[in-house]
């Protein structure tokens, strides 16, 4: 039932991923942990399906975009490496390499810029490096669901626009949404303890 964690972790896969990431060797064989019974089919990669029934995911109004930064370019499988590499950009941005021979990280996978482009890519539906008028407001709908009117969307909308300094088209680049995001504690709210 995917709950197969007696599969083996190579030590160099291990300490590889562990100077990639950053995280700790155990944290990294607790997570392998946590793959493999996410690995419904035990195939050694996970596919959409098995994130979909993550309950936390599956309540979340975001949890469809969430589910796509794990699948960039329309990838179907998600192996064991990728699957570290995007959560370690949730690791806290303060903290070093755990591991005292882990060479550091480049460029920094967990620094707030990498937060930011994560934020920036939930909403960036289409991948094309800019956040669409429309875009925005599909993000929005999903967030608020039938909790507001259209008209009180809209009027969101509009003001999130103008504050984010978004072009004539409606659109706001990366180097606009860091701006706007400049005093915002990411680092915090995108970091997850990871215990050891």
């Amino acid at each position: 039932m995917g709950s197969h964690t007696s599969r083996h972790l190579d030590n160099e896969v291990t300490t590889t991923l562990a100077n990639q990431s950053g995280f700790s060797r155990k944290q990294i064989h607790r997570l392998y942990g946590r793959f493999c019974y996410l690995d419904k089919t035990n195939r050694g990669v996970l596919t959409r399906l098995d994130l979909e029934h993550i309950s936390e995911l599956h309540i979340n109004p975001l949890g469809v975009r969430i589910i796509d930064a794990f699948f960039p370019s329309g990838r179907s499988d998600l192996s064991f490496p990728d699957f570290i590499m995007v959560l370690a950009v949730f690791r806290p941005g303060q903290e070093l390499p755990s591991s005292p021979s882990a060479t550091p990280v480049s460029p920094a996978i967990n620094s707030r810029e990498e937060k930011l482009k994560f934020v920036f890519s939930m909403y960036d539906v289409n991948s094309d490096g800019v956040i669409s008028k429309q875009e925005l407001s599909r993000i929005f709908q999903m967030m608020v669901g039938v909790n507001v009117t259209s008209e009180q969307l809209e009027y969101v909308l509009e003001l999130t626009l103008e504050e984010a300094g978004a072009d004539e088209a409606g659109d706001i680049t990366f180097d606009k949404f860091t701006e706007v995001m400049r005093h915002s504690a990411v680092e915090e709210k995108l970091s997850i303890r990871f215990f050891s």
